[in-house]
């Protein structure tokens, strides 16, 4: 399986909405600005993502775009799944009927296991962990600590 250009572009503005601590819309070209993603292929990703459920849309001058639910409940296996349809490494693990070697294929087993594993994945990490603090954002003063600390310790390694 390989990810398409699509699929990248929906994981991006899906990051970019759940990096957003403001509870407004987002228009298009600010999402396409903010993550280098052509407009007019953004519209669409983001059309397929509302169809899908994954965010709400809203027209007008002050609409846009928004999740639609918590970034904490979207999986990146949904997102994926939503854009690019069932996840699958080979054709036999989507369609074993079609396969004439499935009684004997010694490698069905490998391939399906390499799919569970990635499915695993996938589905074990969430838009809030992979959203970013936006640059110039305010951070609390807890955080500002834990940005310290680390840098504290990367610098005395």
């Amino acid at each position: 399986m390989r990810l398409t250009r699509a699929g990248e572009y929906a994981i991006r503005s899906l990051r970019f909405l759940a990096s957003r601590p403001e509870a407004r819309w987002f228009a298009i070209q600010e999402i396409a600005e903010a993550e280098d993603i052509p407009p007019q292929f953004l519209a669409k990703v983001m059309q397929r993502l509302t169809q899908t459920g994954l965010v709400q849309s809203a027209c007008g001058k002050t609409g846009g775009y928004r999740l639609a639910r918590p970034a904490s409940e979207v999986a990146l296996a949904d997102v994926i799944l939503a854009m690019e349809g069932p996840i699958s490494l080979n054709a036999c693990l989507l369609y074993p009927q079609e396969c004439r070697f499935s009684g004997e294929c010694r490698m069905h087993p490998i391939w399906a296991e390499a799919q569970e594993a990635m499915l695993r994945v996938l589905k074990k990490y969430h838009l809030s962990e992979i959203a970013t603090v936006p640059t110039g954002a305010v951070r609390t003063r807890g955080q500002r600590r834990k940005i310290r600390s680390r840098a504290t310790r990367a610098r005395s390694a």
